[in-house]
């Protein structure tokens, strides 16, 4: 049986979550997890009971996620855990479709989950997405013509917990916070797969003292980081969050106010999405890093984006923009249609893997149709 959480779950939720999450969070972090996700809440969180014993649980959180400006909405997928003795049981699956099930109910289009392991999801019909660019950067490998942009430019640093609307507080006001809300929102409408965030979300964000945010004039764009060292005196690492933008130009400045940080940081760490020609604009990516015989330049990793499950063709289709006639006379069956449609391969791509199948007129018109830029994740949950 499937059912909604309640608190009095709480207790055996949490030794479920540590037995399949085996990290180093304590029971209070797991528990605020599943009562207050920056996602959703407890409502949002369903159980497997089976014989009056819980074996499983999942969260379903009702979201949406913007395609070629277009907001379409979703079933996120989260915190999937079995209990040891209920594992290779059917636990998780029966957990998955009464999620999707429930969602087809609310009116969600799309499932959307970060795989724990990819093949159990695509066995039940879940497609990869473009996975992210994980660049390990040596910030003096950033133009020095955009570090100059940035060196001139306005620069304006908001507190990480900003204060009541009209007062001050680490240097701002809470319109910084309302600022960098809009310009988000206002990127969005640009990318492929930007969540669109809930309220709660946005607060865990800003409440984060360890994360800077810095914002480029009228409004511009904003970088989001937080810097970090092993020990005292170590060598100091910054991990961008996000860089948003509202142009190229924009994008370029941001990027050189990372370069600025050459002094103080030995290495960058920021995902970029698969095919962003900002990597051919790096000089020595990898810095003073050396290579092997084989490799002899590692600039950094290839990070999976999500996995994606279409919940009704026609609408999904067209909720993104896409008549389903524009496929007529293409052969491919959902899980592929939802990695083009939403952001993984071309249609092209799909016909090379055998993946679809049609004449070449009726190929052409609907890879014309289904054609979207990567998708790129900035919010994993």
């Amino acid at each position: 049986m499937i059912r909604p959480a309640t608190e009095a779950d709480l207790d055996r939720l949490v030794e479920i979550h540590m037995a399949s999450y085996p990290d180093d969070r304590g029971a209070p972090a797991r528990r605020l997890n599943f009562a207050q996700n920056s996602i959703g809440k407890l409502e949002d969180l369903r159980v497997f009971e089976r014989d009056g014993r819980i074996l499983g649980h999942a969260f379903g959180f009702d979201l949406a996620a913007w395609f070629s400006g277009r907001v379409v909405p979703i079933l996120g997928i989260a915190s999937v855990g079995v209990a040891p003795e209920a594992r290779m049981t059917g636990v998780a699956t029966e957990l998955l479709q009464g999620l999707e099930d429930e969602g087809r109910s609310r009116g969600a289009l799309l499932c959307m989950l970060h795989a724990f392991r990819h093949g159990f999801y695509a066995r039940r019909g879940y497609a990869d997405v473009t996975p992210n660019v994980r660049l390990a950067c040596d910030p003096r490998a950033i133009p020095l013509e955009w570090v100059n942009e940035a060196r001139d430019a306005k620069l304006v640093a908001m507190a990480s917990q900003p204060a009541k609307k009209g007062r001050r507080k680490g240097g701002t006001s809470r319109d910084g916070a309302e600022a960098i809300i809009a310009m988000y929102d206002d990127a969005c409408k640009r990318m492929t797969g930007w969540l669109r965030r809930p309220d709660a979300l946005w607060a865990r964000r800003f409440a984060n003292e360890r994360r800077h945010f810095v914002m480029l004039e009228k409004n511009a764009g904003y970088v989001s980081f937080e810097t970090t060292q092993r020990e005292p005196h170590a060598e100091t690492r910054l991990f961008v969050h996000e860089l948003v933008a509202k142009d190229a130009a924009a994008r370029r400045v941001l990027w050189g106010f990372l370069g600025m940080q050459a002094g103080q940081v030995a290495e960058i760490d920021v995902e970029i999405a698969q095919g962003d020609p900002t990597l051919l604009a790096l000089t020595d990516v990898d810095g003073a890093r050396h290579g092997e015989e084989d490799i002899e330049h590692a600039l950094g990793c290839v990070v999976a984006g999500p996995m994606i499950k279409i919940l009704d063709r026609k609408r999904a289709l067209a909720a993104r923009g896409v008549r389903a006639k524009a496929i007529d006379g293409v052969t491919i069956d959902d899980r592929a249609l939802a990695s083009v449609a939403f952001g993984g391969h071309s249609l092209r791509d799909a016909v090379a893997l055998d993946l679809a199948r049609g004449k070449k007129d009726d190929l052409a018109r609907a890879d014309e149709a289904l054609r979207i830029s990567p998708f790129f994740t900035l919010d994993r949950f």
